[in-house]
């Protein structure tokens, strides 16, 4: 009896520590490097020339994002060297479940004002990207994810930014994207081991008859 009462207080005892054991995690999409030459961080750039290209070989080659960053323009066919308009920004969660998580986006030249806003949603989310820095200007944002992000990230099992530039006319520029959250095991390996130890309860009290 004291050795099934004490499996039983085992396995609850693991299982709650499992769910709570979230640990931070970091992805950055893009190097930091300033636009490939350089450029502060929430400052004045020298004067940007459409169709340039600061990438290195990885960057260029990239499908996750990084082929958009340290380019000029971003997503504008013609004035980038880039080919569409669209273009995602994916930070994979390795089956891993957000619990909180930040946005960090390095961004240049945003007149949405002047030459209309980019279209921005995070795996579905719409978001207000609408800003007004001016020509030149770099700034660095940080975007806490709510929710409604956090859910439909964690159903996608990654964080995906989708940027459409087709309704605008705006020379933009990215330097980097990284997301800093807060990561836990996913709900169904969590039951999975629960279901585990609760067996090994039962087998070794099986055995000891």
């Amino acid at each position: 009896m004291k050795s099934r009462r004490f499996m039983l207080v085992l396995s609850f005892v693991l299982l709650i520590s499992y769910t709570t054991m979230a640990f931070p995690l970091t992805i950055t999409v893009g190097d930091n490097d300033g636009y490939g030459f350089g450029i502060p961080d929430n400052g004045t750039a020298p004067n940007p020339t459409w169709g340039y290209d600061g990438r290195s070989t990885a960057e260029a080659a990239a499908t996750n994002g990084a082929q958009i960053t340290d380019v000029y323009s971003a997503i504008f066919p013609g004035y980038g060297p880039n080919p569409s308009q669209t273009a995602s920004v994916i930070f994979p969660l390795g089956g891993l479940h957000l619990t909180s998580a930040t946005l960090t986006v390095d961004m240049g030249d945003f007149e949405a004002s002047t030459y209309g806003p980019i279209s921005v949603n995070f795996n579905g989310v719409l978001q207000g990207w609408a800003f007004q820095d001016g020509y030149t200007y770099t700034v660095v944002r940080t975007f806490v994810l709510g929710p409604a992000e956090i859910a439909a990230a964690n159903l996608a099992g990654a964080f995906i930014i989708n940027l459409d530039h087709t309704g605008s006319m705006d020379f933009i520029a990215f330097d980097y994207f990284e997301l800093n959250a807060d990561v836990a095991p996913l709900p169904g390996a969590v039951l999975l081991l629960g279901t585990g130890l609760l067996g090994l309860v039962g087998l070794r009290i099986k055995l000891k008859k």
